[in-house]
């Protein structure tokens, strides 16, 4: 009877932190919580194979998915149950040969490992009934080498014919660095930056253009709300002007939806990340930030935030500088890399999502990146891609190839963390919930930083539709106190890396697996007391000023 009262106290616990202890009768604030209009977003990234098995084979697919929709946002902003996601970006997912589906056979389907067009079509559905976008990944680059053009190309150059399919693609007789892939039975080479399984397109030819312009419209009009684009970088070659291809796409897929959105992919250093916002594009992945050894995991780690403040408010001028409606795309991780929790422990895992989440932009959360799951191995990509651990007592029956048999995470699956008001997950349903009541974390510019005596304590004010808010993040180990300058402020919001609960706390029904904790103080909270801020250690607050 003990037992189940406390599981029961856990659970009342939980209601209140999400709701804010407010009355039943107080309605959420539609134009605050889940109904955003604009391009912003908290997205969600779902490596859709090794998501949810609907079907036992052993392979994530798109019914999967669907069955597991409420877990990321079930319609009703009250519920205090789900994640508060209300954007979705899918991995690749058109016919492929390859398990990653990077090497594109058609354009216009879903691959049979994933189900039907018309599950993408229910899927569709059920994210709009749940105001959740969706982006789709979409390959420009490149196609498989088994794609129909490829291949009618490949043929007609054994006739010595180059001015019919292969001006969808680059050869030549030349072999180069470039040009380095042949062509069997002909004295052709082709560009394949990746592999020879993934021949690139002519991106400057009229003829691939026009294809890609039915692709977009034909996904336009399922109901998706953009693309995320992969390999931005390798758009620019000796037949392609980069820049010049990304605005014409963006601008082109403007005259099928006006507020179509794209992020893209590319990896290079932050001057050239800058400057691709000319292209007018929306978002571009801040790789600067990402990462062990980036902007969020080493403030997480190591608790400077002076540094950090500066270092966003950096980034954050720049990009707005190139393009006055760039919105940032923060993430830690994504299928590229090496999974978070492989580098930080629960307690900096926390800090990192406060840092990222209260940073203006988009956010991005790689799936499973919510309850701590680790990598495998440090390798190959596969082992970023494990399934998504939805129950530690019940692992999931999926397969990613190259990797070893799944196992359980240390901090608990989505099951035993939904009824722990400390967890890793817990933590993540907060800090999104802050960020739908307070439409300027995402949404403002920030005008300047704000610092103290302790390097360890730093923030930054956000300005957006005459409103502004001080973001303070706390990267110490000490709870500290700081004096505001500044006429009135009202706490908004706060969120507490160090309130996990030490294991002899926890009952045996909310934990169920659930290993690695912290010995700290649990339930900590910032207060303000006039213009007088204390903060626990390692935390972050959203404050209301004037």
């Amino acid at each position: 009877m003990k037992k189940i009262i406390s599981l029961l106290l856990v659970i009342c616990l939980i209601a209140c932190i999400f709701t804010g202890c407010k009355s039943s009768n107080d309605p959420v604030d539609s134009n605050k919580a889940f109904a955003s209009k604009d391009k912003y977003r908290n997205f969600y990234q779902i490596w859709i194979g090794s998501f949810a098995d609907s079907n036992d084979d052993e392979i994530g697919d798109f019914q999967g998915i669907i069955s597991q929709l409420d877990y990321l946002n079930d319609g009703d902003p009250n519920s205090g149950y789900d994640l508060g996601i209300d954007g979705i970006w899918l991995s690749p997912m058109m016919p492929s040969y390859s398990y990653h589906k990077y090497n594109v056979e058609n354009y216009f389907d879903i691959d049979k490992d994933f189900g039907t067009l018309d599950d993408f079509d229910q899927f569709m559905s059920e994210c709009n009934e749940r105001g959740i976008k969706v982006i789709i990944d979409l390959v420009v680059n490149h196609s498989a080498s088994n794609h129909p053009y490829f291949l009618k190309a490949c043929d007609e150059l054994k006739e010595g014919k180059e001015d019919g399919y292969a001006k969808y693609y680059n050869f030549s007789k030349e072999k180069s660095e470039v040009y380095s892939r042949p062509v069997t039975g002909t004295d052709y080479y082709y560009e394949g930056e990746f592999t020879a399984e993934m021949p690139d397109w002519n991106l400057s030819y009229k003829g691939t253009r026009d294809y890609f312009e039915e692709i977009v419209k034909f996904w336009l009009d399922k109901g998706v709300a953009g693309f995320r684009l992969d390999a931005v970088k390798y758009f620019t070659d000796y037949h392609t002007d980069g820049d010049e291809f990304l605005t014409w796409f963006y601008e082109m897929a403007k005259g099928y939806k006006e507020d179509v959105y794209m992020v893209g992919e590319d990896w290079e250093e932050a001057g050239i990340i800058y400057d691709k916002y000319e292209t007018g594009i929306d978002s571009m992945f801040n790789f600067k930030f990402a990462g062990s050894d980036g902007a969020y995991a080493s403030a997480a780690r190591f608790g400077v935030m002076k540094d950090f403040v500066n270092q966003l408010k950096k980034f954050d001028d720049n990009i707005k500088k190139r393009n006055k409606n760039a919105i940032n795309a923060n993430f830690l991780t994504n299928h590229d890399m090496v999974r978070i929790y492989n580098t930080l422990d629960e307690d900096e895992m926390k800090m990192a999502a406060a840092l990222y989440m209260l940073s203006p932009g988009n956010s991005y959360t790689y799936y499973g990146e919510e309850i701590g799951i680790e990598a495998p191995n440090t390798t190959n990509d596969a082992s970023y891609r494990t399934p998504m651990i939805w129950d530690n007592d019940k692992l999931p029956g999926i397969y990613v190839s190259g990797v070893a048999e799944v196992e359980k995470t240390e901090l608990g699956g989505v099951k035993q963390q939904l009824v722990d008001d400390n967890s890793l997950l817990s933590t993540y349903r907060r800090l999104i919930k802050i960020k739908n009541e307070n439409p300027e974390i995402a949404r403002g510019d920030i005008t300047e930083t704000v610092e103290f005596d302790n390097t360890e304590i730093a923030g930054y004010i956000v300005e957006y539709d005459g409103s502004k808010l001080m973001i303070v993040h706390n990267g110490s180990e000490e709870e500290t106190t700081v004096e505001l300058d500044v006429d009135s402020a009202e706490l908004r919001g706060d969120v507490v890396a160090t309130a996990s609960k030490s294991p002899d706390e926890v009952s045996e029904e909310s934990t169920q697996g659930a290993v690695k904790t912290s010995a700290s103080s649990k339930n900590q909270r910032a207060s303000l007391n006039s213009n007088k801020l204390t903060m626990p250690p390692k935390s972050s607050a959203v404050l209301k000023i004037s």
